[in-house]
């Protein structure tokens, strides 16, 4: 089997292992920076799912099968929920330690990432610009400070795809075993989704004649092995839990599918490619048109990447996408860009100010918020924006002030500025009576971070049960609920017997499903111009109430 074909007449120099270290350790530090903080950006799949998922496990004892609200929680493998307790078990339960499986695997895709543009490109420059600008990004920056399945999937089969180009070189068996191990690991996290920044690696190298599939026929007990060890990996988790619980597996299955809109044309994949390569995002479309008509003719490198970052991003058009879902295709993009820029002698200044522009847009309306209503954090994105305008204000500043100026923005940005707005923020007394008092949280759910912060699962009703009701009144426990659903949760608890007393309240911005949406639902222009001219943002908070259950007063009887 050929050698994979470099830029460079020789390979790139091997980088020390103090070099591979620094690597990873600064990605980590950088990434983790904020993730403790309650207010700090978060989503409904996180604060409901990821984050409760583990202490339920650990409340139950259990470690096989993921549970929660007492049913088992199979929709999505659980080698991400088995971390998280790891971590949990090991740092204490805290925002910290369950996100810091993230911002690992986060590091680990940085990695994965130079080591992947060492090989394919032979040049260590050009591979270390690729991890800064995949650090830099702003899909990076927020979904590794969240625990969440896309940036542990993607760095998965990103570090899958380096082992098989070091099984490529050199067809040492061993090589091979570890991309079926990582195939398996994150076909344990998110399901066949692995597949997709490793198989498309595999397609740019097809497609340009680097590595024959026939290679793999050739070689064909080295492939079965893998192969087998793939799915000795992969499959026993399902085919036992099909076993121990087939209700729930055949409902979490057909649930999914539904959820996922297969064969439904979206357009979603466009705007989310755009908005997590921010502020890359037009710097790489210009470099793609500009370079088209010698990626159409030439099978070399270029080509390679954009056939590596199609096959990624391509068929999310036949799915419902999440922008996080194209976490992976920010590897070929970043590779991409550093090699075309190592190239470009005149980049046109619009594409970076355009993206530039937008980043900086995107923060200036979060810090002006945070100043109309002085909830500080805007002095921290100001000098962070003032230095990404002057290192993106011309076509092309130091290559150092490039990449520096993206990752301190979005530090800036995620650390500084958005948790100083107080998105589900939860009074000490709120948090107090989390750890000292049964809980249940209606259909919501809010509080949206008690569960962590007071270091318990508690209850998620999705609508009132009359069993787990009268038990959370016999445990003197509490419903927390939003103010708009309480005449909802009132009817069904009169249809169980049972009424509500309201014993407390407070007012909060809070996450409706998506990080940044967090308004009141149904508030509407005159609750901001209310909000705004009076500098206080009740009329745009969510209320809050708790209450304590009690028999319902029985019918008078007629005289």
């Amino acid at each position: 089997m050929p050698a994979l074909h470099r830029f460079s007449s020789r390979p790139a120099a091997p980088l020390s292992f103090a070099v591979w270290a620094g690597i990873f350790l600064l990605s980590a530090l950088l990434l983790c920076l904020g993730t403790w903080e309650p207010t700090a950006l978060t989503g409904k799949d996180e604060y409901f799912l990821g984050l409760r998922t583990p202490m339920e496990m650990m409340a139950r004892q259990e470690w096989l099968v993921p549970f929660l609200d007492g049913a088992p929680r199979i929709r999505k493998p659980p080698l991400l929920y088995w971390l998280a307790r790891l971590s949990y078990e090991t740092f204490g339960i805290s925002l910290f330690s369950a996100r810091l499986v993230t911002v690992l695997a986060g590091a680990l895709l940085v990695v994965a990432t130079v080591g992947i543009g060492r090989r394919l490109l032979g040049d260590n420059g050009t591979a270390l610009f690729a991890g800064a600008i995949l650090l830099g990004s702003l899909g990076m920056n927020t979904e590794a400070r969240r625990l969440m399945l896309d940036i542990p999937v993607a760095a998965c089969s990103a570090l899958a795809f380096w082992a098989f180009l070091r099984w490529h070189e050199d067809l040492r068996w061993h090589w091979l075993c570890l991309t079926a191990l990582l195939l398996g690991a994150g076909f344990l996290i998110k399901g066949p989704i692995v597949a997709l920044v490793c198989g498309g690696g595999m397609i740019g190298l097809m497609a340009t004649q680097r590595f024959p599939w026939q290679a793999l026929l050739q070689r064909w007990p080295a492939a079965l092995g893998s192969l087998l060890l793939l799915l000795a990996v992969a499959l026993p988790w399902f085919l036992l839990v099909r076993h121990l619980h087939p209700e729930a597996a055949a409902l979490a299955y057909a649930d999914e599918m539904e959820a996922r809109q297969l064969a439904n044309l979206s357009l979603d994949m466009l705007p989310g490619l755009f908005q997590i390569a921010l502020p890359w995002s037009f710097v790489a479309l210009a470099l793609i048109w500009r370079g088209r008509e010698a990626i159409r003719r030439q099978a070399g490198e270029d080509r390679l990447l954009l056939v590596w970052l199609l096959a990624t991003c391509l068929p999310f058009l036949l799915v419902r996408t999440f922008d996080r879902y194209l976490v992976g295709s920010l590897v070929p993009l970043a590779l991409l860009l550093a090699w075309q820029l190592r190239q470009a002698e005149y980049l046109p200044p619009w594409p970076a100010r355009l993206g530039m522009g937008i980043a900086v847009l995107f923060g200036g309306l979060l810090a002006a918020f945070t100043w109309r209503f002085q909830l500080g954090g805007w002095y921290f994105w100001l000098p962070a924006a003032l230095y990404l305008a002057w290192a993106w204000g011309t076509p092309r500043r130091q290559r150092l002030h490039w990449v520096a100026a993206p990752l301190l923005y979005w530090t800036a940005l995620l650390w500084g500025l958005f948790p100083a707005i107080g998105v589900n923020a939860v009074p000490p007394q709120v948090q107090e009576l989390g750890r000292t008092r049964s809980i249940a949280m209606f259909d919501g759910p809010q509080p949206a971070l008690l569960p962590i912060l007071s270091a318990r699962p508690l209850q998620h009703w999705p609508r009132v049960d009359a069993v787990q009701a009268v038990a959370l009144m016999q445990a003197d426990g509490l419903v927390f609920v939003e103010n708009d659903d309480l005449p909802r949760l009132e009817r069904q608890l009169a249809e169980a017997g049972l009424a509500a007393r309201i014993e407390g309240e407070y007012q909060v911005l809070a996450s409706a499903g998506s990080g940044l949406r967090f308004i009141r639902k149904g508030a509407g222009l005159a609750d901001w111009q209310q909000a705004w001219q009076h500098r206080d943002l009740s009329p745009l908070m969510t209320r809050v109430r708790w209450l304590s259950l009690m028999p319902a007063p029985s019918a008078p009887t007629a005289p």
